[in-house]
């Protein structure tokens, strides 16, 4: 793999992670034009690096939850992580088919119709995080395995639909990506043996590099943009949804 290609899989996993266009779409859309990883290794490096990213943009929320470790917002992170898991696994198991690049197109285009949505109906009510909202947040991010689906719009929008402030919602959604990102990390890790093999180190460096400062930039975008409205991202997800309708 060349450095550009390197620097690109990366720039386009640490920018769609936390923007809400959704990273297994664009990667899949890069995989149908031979722009895939070459190893499993490198999709390790990949989530390590939007991981670090997040920890770092995020890291006084996490500092205030290790210090207090029954505080309620521990408690609703678990919360949603619980019908995420469920739905996940209920897809792999039973609607396996639904998690092929086959259902790209449609999965962008649910995203985006989910954005225009919220966009018409979101009112920003002030409301707290609750139990009720939790668990409609952890359901829209299992319903986000579906490949185009994006895991940060599915959330953010949840959040916002039940009265939660944009940049809050943005930030729940954020600390909401730590289990499920070291969740892919362990499942890449599994598959791979944790083995190297393959692996160009000084390529896969500009990779990470491109993901963690894309991430980065990424995160702490979102969490200003959030406030604002997210109807630019509705508009291009209904454009690459309909891209892809040709590419695939």
């Amino acid at each position: 793999m060349t450095y550009l290609k390197a620097i690109l899989l990366g720039l386009t996993q640490g920018l769609t992670e936390f923007l809400p266009v959704s990273s297994s779409g664009h990667l899949l859309l890069l995989e149908k034009l031979c722009f895939a990883p070459t190893s499993l290794f490198l999709n390790l490096v990949l989530h390590i690096a939007t991981l670090l990213a997040v920890l770092i943009v995020m890291r006084r929320e996490i500092r205030s939850i290790l210090r207090h470790p029954f505080s309620s917002e521990l408690k609703y992170i678990c919360l949603a992580s619980c019908p995420t898991v469920l739905i996940a696994l209920l897809f792999s198991l039973f609607l396996p088919d639904l998690l092929t690049g086959a259902m790209l197109p449609f999965g962008f285009l649910l995203t985006s119709a989910l954005l225009f949505l919220t966009e018409s109906l979101s009112k920003g009510r002030g409301r707290e995080i609750g139990v009720k909202n939790s668990l409609f947040t952890g359901v829209m991010q299992g319903i986000a395995v579906l490949p185009g689906v994006s895991r940060s719009g599915a959330t953010i929008c949840a959040l916002r639909l039940t009265g939660v402030e944009g940049d809050q919602a943005a930030a729940f959604s954020f600390l909401l990506s730590l289990p499920v990102i070291a969740g892919g990390f362990l499942s890449e890790g599994i598959k791979s043996g944790f083995s190297v093999e393959g692996a160009a180190f000084p390529v896969v460096g500009a990779a990470f590099l491109a993901a963690f400062l894309s991430g980065l930039f990424a995160a702490r975008f979102m969490l200003k943009r959030a406030k604002k409205g997210l109807l630019p991202f509705a508009i291009y997800t209904l454009l690459i949804g309909a891209v892809s309708f040709f590419l695939l």
